[in-house]
């Protein structure tokens, strides 16, 4: 029945009717059964279909029978992030004319978004998805799962580039899907994203071990040090481990990715040291790892960059790192930076060190009560409504504001329990 899906999309592509195509071969009517597989025919019309439309019908259906795979193997190239494979079996899916016209069209758009997301265009992801949504409503349950997945990896890219979307609703889309189904244990990886940024450790230790696990077992070895990094980051508070064993598993994992050439990996993880010692208030210490962490960012236009930049000068500003008219001269440049790519979560943290910056520590406070932590509640931006709730709180206390203290804490304590 695959010939006559063929046959149709080649005769509409000619732009031939089907009495056009059927003359002096068979009825409109025949024609019409052959394409909608309605009925039984010979190889002989076929043939003859074949050799009016100009097209080898053996070959177009040995290509048919090979898209499915060549999908497969496209994922799983997209998964692993062999960036050859993932364009050649683009080139090639991109080379079968009646794709977007058959039974696998959703798979591959679906695929087009996974392909999207590789190269950092969430505009065109939501494109995709918003199209397949509207235009398949009869996704087969693998198909389903997919796009559950992609739908919650785009809520965690908008979340971490710091847009509207909250990171409950990837936790909540993510959950839908079912394994069993899917067969594709990555999925654990960007839920284990989603707790981290919902600051349940946990749950996000439990996932990126899932997802660990995983990754050991393909070879996936740059995932793997994803996920181990996202398994350091829990450690803390619920999850204890001692700093030294920390820093230690930092530093392996550090070279790992020198040694396999992932320069925005190591950027990660030089970064996320940084941040732990920075928590300990060992600021000279942090301020190296940024400093190397943004070293090794490629893209100085990037969202990641801003965000490394935006660890640089709040320790500068903490540890009074920098001379105060050098560190205001970087804060003038990651300001521009952050209206160029729109960011205003990072507009507002500059406008908070530049202020801490000056000396301005009634304007820094009037600031952070009055935008700063209303802008981070607006946006559920739990990690900032902690730590600079706690700023305000010690501030409110300080001046024996009691009332604003209380009330703060009371939110503060509201927006964790109701995760």
């Amino acid at each position: 029945m695959i010939e006559g899906e063929i046959i149709k999309f080649y005769r509409e592509k000619m732009g031939l009717t089907q009495a056009m195509l059927g003359e002096g071969i068979c009825t409109t009517t025949h024609v019409s059964k052959i394409e909608r597989g309605k009925t039984a025919y010979s190889p002989d019309i076929i043939a003859l279909f074949s050799d009016r439309l100009g097209i080898n019908i053996n070959q177009e259906v040995q290509s048919f029978y090979n898209l499915e795979k060549k999908l497969y193997l496209w994922h799983d190239a997209l998964i692993m992030k062999k960036e050859a494979q993932i364009e050649e079996y683009k080139a090639e899916l991109e080379q079968m004319p009646f794709i977007d016209y058959s039974q696998y069209a959703a798979h591959y758009n679906l695929l087009r978004a996974r392909y999207y997301f590789h190269n950092q265009n969430l505009d065109m992801v939501k494109q995709i998805l918003t199209y397949v949504k509207k235009e398949f409503s009869n996704l087969s349950p693998f198909e389903k799962n997919l796009f559950y997945h992609l739908q919650g990896m785009y809520y965690i890219s908008n979340y971490t580039s710091l847009s509207s979307e909250d990171h409950q609703k990837a936790i909540k889309v993510l959950k839908m899907i079912n394994i069993d189904e899917y067969r594709n244990e990555e999925y654990y990886h960007h839920l284990a994203i989603a707790y981290h940024f919902g600051s349940s450790k946990i749950l996000a230790y439990k996932y990126a071990e899932m997802a660990l696990k995983f990754f050991q077992k393909t070879n996936n070895y740059l995932f793997a040090i994803s996920s181990e990094t996202l398994m350091l980051l829990q450690y803390g508070s619920e999850l204890e481990m001692n700093f030294s064993e920390v820093v230690e598993r930092y530093k392996d994992l550090i070279h790992n990715c020198e040694v396999l050439g992932d320069r925005e990996r190591k950027a990660i993880l030089l970064n996320n040291l940084g941040v732990k010692y920075f928590k300990r208030e060992e600021y000279e210490t942090a301020l190296y790892y940024f400093e190397e962490s943004i070293n090794e960012t490629e893209n100085k236009k990037s969202i990641n960059y801003l965000r490394r930049l935006c660890n640089y000068l709040e320790t500068c500003t903490e540890g009074t790192l920098l001379e105060k008219e050098i560190l205001l001269s970087v804060m003038k440049r990651a300001l521009a930076l952050a209206k160029m790519l729109k960011s205003p979560v990072h507009i507002t943290l500059i406008k908070l060190f530049k202020l801490k910056a000056e000396g301005a520590r009634e304007k820094f406070y009037q600031y952070l009560s009055d935008e700063a932590l209303p802008f981070f509640y607006s946006t559920n931006n739990k990690f900032y409504i902690e730590q600079f709730g706690k700023k305000l709180y010690k501030y409110y206390i300080e001046i024996k504001e009691y009332q604003k203290a209380a009330e703060l804490y009371e939110s503060i304590e509201h927006t964790f329990v109701s995760m």
